[in-house]
């Protein structure tokens, strides 16, 4: 049985900024949160199959799995499958909006053993995928727009409400005497 959890998020970054720090495989580390290393063998440009070496974690258990890039189209499409099973998959889209760039990212993994295992894994094991997806996904976010320079004014600007009235002056508190 193959699983799909996949994460959207906002960056104000332009998108060939934010297709290069997702193809520098150097960085994965520091914000993809279930890579340990990501090593090019070939070291050399990222493109179609080209293999890449990733150092994965869950939990306490630690594997290290080879990719091969299946689709890459500059500033749209990284896709990485893995060697031995297609259901492992990392896919990353690109969209431009404006000045936003919208990074998409879904984890295919396998789920073997039957009933009890894919239970198991619909239970805990997805929730813990998708957290970890959607927290790295936030980390990048942070990370490309301090980069960048993006100041959240704007956003903070669309909610700020002016207020309806002022509050009344108040006076200050009389000491209370207890004899």
């Amino acid at each position: 049985m193959k699983v799909l959890c996949s994460h959207a998020v906002d960056i104000h970054a332009p998108a060939d900024a934010v297709f290069a720090h997702v193809c520098d495989l150097a960085h994965w580390p520091t914000w993809f949160g279930c890579v340990v290393s990501a090593a090019q063998p070939s070291g050399g440009a990222l493109g179609v199959g080209e293999n890449v070496h990733l150092c994965l974690h869950a939990g306490r258990r630690r594997w290290q799995e080879d990719f091969e890039v299946t689709r890459y189209i500059t500033n749209a499409f990284l896709s990485l499958e893995a060697f031995y099973s297609a259901a492992r998959r990392i896919d990353f889209r690109f969209e431009r909006r404006g000045s936003l760039t919208r990074l998409w990212c879904a984890i295919g993994y396998p789920v073997y053993g039957g009933m009890v295992p894919a239970a198991l894994d619909a239970a805990v094991g997805r929730r813990g995928v998708k957290r970890g997806l959607r927290d790295s996904l936030v980390h990048l976010k942070n990370l490309l727009e301090e980069r960048a320079g993006a100041t959240l004014t704007e956003d903070l600007d669309q909610l700020a409400v002016a207020p309806i009235a002022t509050p009344a002056s108040q006076p200050p508190p009389r000491p209370v005497r207890v004899g």
